[in-house]
């Protein structure tokens, strides 16, 4: 384990591997913080762009194409 300037130590991942923390806002402001997992980084990858697909900002800029 490494060691964090405050003296925590914090977890490494191993190599083709993320260590990742997720935090997310809900519709009336409350965060949820979720514990840290270790994933390949192939299947990082393909959450984000699952977030990102469905995500409104995605809804929004497709909507604009719709109406140019």
């Amino acid at each position: 384990m490494a060691r964090r300037r405050f003296g925590r130590t914090t977890r490494v991942a191993r190599p083709g591997y993320a260590i990742v923390a997720v935090s997310a806002r809900d519709a009336n402001g409350f965060v949820h913080h979720y514990d840290e997992i270790e994933t390949p980084l192939g299947s990082l990858h393909e959450a984000v762009a699952i977030l990102q697909l469905h995500s409104t900002r995605m809804d929004a800029a497709h909507a604009g194409e719709e109406s140019a």
